[in-house]
């Protein structure tokens, strides 16, 4: 754009120049023909100059015994004598402090002074208009309150919400953290006195689509919210689950009726004789599973059977079913019910069988999980762990009872639980839901449509400019709120564009690229103050480290600054070069 507008002044003050000495020359009288020709390329020359923005580039002394003080949220009044010289960049320092100067941008601080920065610093795009100017930053203490937060932001329905972050707690007293949603408690965690501690809220949202949850922190009397919890619950396609039995049990019996109840579409093949089955379908159509062919396995997402079936199989079968875990990425979920005949399925998951006394009941730990489920009878056999496997589900005395490993593009997940129908029997839904819940999603089929990500650089704020960042295969174009938004792509990063965005009001912002769409959440300068505190605090003092000031001696700095040329030259001689020619037509008539 600027060399467009260049362009163009230059060819406009060309065309000026050549029509003026062309009426010069053609003029009857020739006295002055040379001064008058002159005049006239240094008026057109002069035109350029003022309208074009020039500047030269020139190193100059920056003295560190004159300085510049800008004052920034949360700096302390006491430690400055005169606060009437300082300059700020916040609406609400100057209303507070009168005397001091409000200036709109940083690129308005004089950069032949040091800088002094007192408070929490400056924002990384504020810190980008200094142009690598040097600065002594005199950080205050982080103020109380959440200074770190981080949650994911996108879970599928079922899944927890976990929200982790570092409290500042300065005072004598605790505070308790409640994470509401609707007006319900969700969530609550204890930050005891004196000093940062981290914290972690789990629960479990029973809604879909996006949803605010909001983080409050209660001391005493005192109700203060931290900010917004913004959340997109993704449904759920239901998966389909092929069951491979020998024979009905409970343990067959309860898992099938618990994965019809949640939406799981079921399809049942249960051995009578060899080479004759019976099946049974639940919420799915009905198939021909008398042979497990690529085009069949091809419809489900997870086969779910006992050691002793899959091992069973005939030699075909076995290697469809192989053959599509690791080129289809299918799950398979096996149940150690018997040693049976060696199988490729326990090359990495041996089974210890110790003989004596009947283990008690034991707590099983899920996915790493703090809390444990209830007690249950695992059994004396557990599976030895393996390197390159991934455990599931341990007991007490950390016994591996389910394990998984990764098989090409699908994964394969081996437990020896064979009683948890007992969960249900006592009542316990939730051990038993979570449990099956979490086998079956480690092993289910990934959806191959990969969702394109954002990532921000600080907290997006309204009003404010938003750098975004998005990680896509192709290039596209992003529109936001109906706004086409320009791109730019990494250099260094091929997949991933950027693109900067100024929202104007609080809440859901979409986003578009192509046939894509991503919700982000823009949050209210006055939500997670202790959160932006923080990142002002991180990114001066990295900046500072940078580009250091020495405060303490008078040695000069030398700094490469842009300076533009005076304007009023340019009009001086603008103005001798038009009276010349005005004096010069009068006397030679």
């Amino acid at each position: 754009m600027i060399a467009n507008f260049t362009y163009i002044v230059c060819i406009i003050c060309l065309l000026l120049a050549g029509f003026f000495t062309w009426m010069e020359y053609k003029r009857a009288v020739k006295a002055n023909l040379l001064w008058r020709l002159l005049s006239v390329l240094v008026a057109a020359a002069c035109l350029a100059c003022i309208a074009l923005p020039l500047s030269y580039h020139t190193q100059q002394s920056i003295s560190a015994t004159r300085k510049t003080i800008l004052l920034t949220p949360g700096f302390a009044t006491d430690s400055l004598k005169d606060i009437a010289k300082a300059l700020t960049l916040d609406k609400e320092i100057k209303k507070a402090y009168p005397k001091v100067q409000l200036i709109s941008g940083a690129d308005e601080i004089d950069t032949t002074r040091a800088l002094d920065v007192y408070g929490y610093g400056l924002k990384p795009v504020e810190l980008k208009q200094l142009n690598a100017l040097p600065l002594a930053f005199h950080p205050s203490a982080i103020p109380a309150g959440v200074s770190h937060i981080s949650w994911n932001k996108a879970i599928k329905a079922g899944e927890d919400l976990i929200v982790q972050g570092t409290y500042n707690n300065p005072s004598t007293q605790k505070v308790k953290l409640l994470l509401k949603g609707l007006n319900t408690v969700l969530a609550t965690a204890v930050i005891n006195p004196g000093g940062q501690s981290s914290f972690t809220l789990s629960t479990q949202p029973k809604t879909t689509g996006k949803v605010v949850y909001t983080l409050q922190a209660v001391m005493g009397n005192d109700t203060i919210t931290q900010g917004d919890v913004p959340v997109q619950i993704i449904p759920v396609k239901p998966l389909k689950i092929l069951m491979l039995t020998a024979s009905p049990d409970f343990e067959t019996r309860f898992l099938k009726n618990w994965l019809s109840e949640n939406g799981y579409a079921v399809a049942l093949r249960s051995a009578i004789s060899k080479g004759k089955f019976n099946t049974e379908y639940i919420n799915t159509e009905q198939l021909n599973l008398n042979s497990l062919s690529p085009a069949t396995l091809n419809k489900f997402d997870v086969v779910l059977g006992d050691l002793s079936v899959i091992t069973a199989l005939s030699v075909a079968e076995s290697a469809v079913l192989k053959q599509q875990i690791a080129d289809k990425g299918l799950g398979l979920i096996v149940r150690a019910d018997s040693i049976g005949k060696a199988s490729w399925l326990q090359k990495d998951f041996p089974v210890d069988r110790p003989s004596g006394k009947e283990p008690v009941p034991s707590y099983i730990k899920i996915a790493g999980k703090k809390s444990n489920s209830d007690k249950l009878n695992t059994g004396p056999a557990h599976i030895i762990y393996r390197d390159g496997t991934q455990p599931i589900a341990e007991g007490t005395r950390g016994d591996i009872l389910a394990n998984s490993t990764i098989l090409g593009s699908g994964k394969i997940v081996f437990t020896t639980l064979n009683n948890t129908f007992s969960w249900m029997l006592a009542g316990n839904k939730m051990d038993y839901s979570a449990l099956w819940s979490t086998l079956i999603s480690k092993a289910a089929r990934k959806d191959g449509d990969k969702p394109n990500k954002l990532s921000f650089q600080t907290l997006p704020l309204v009003d404010e400019p938003v750098d975004i960042s998005v990680t896509q295969s192709e290039f596209a174009p992003v529109v936001i709120n109906g706004e086409s938004t320009p791109i730019a792509q990494n250099p260094n990063i091929p997949f991933e564009w950027t693109a900067t965005y100024w929202p104007s009001a609080k809440g859901w912002q979409e986003l578009k690229q192509g046939d894509k769409t991503i919700w982000w959440y823009a949050y209210h300068k006055q939500d997670w103050p202790g959160v932006q505190a923080a990142e002002r605090l991180s990114a001066t003092t990295k900046y500072a480290a940078a580009h250091t000031a020495n405060t303490i001696v008078t040695k000069q700095i030398q700094q490469k600054v842009q300076i533009a040329v005076p304007k009023i030259y340019f009009y001086i001689l603008l103005l001798a070069a038009c009276t010349f020619l005005w004096i010069e037509t009068k006397f030679s008539l």
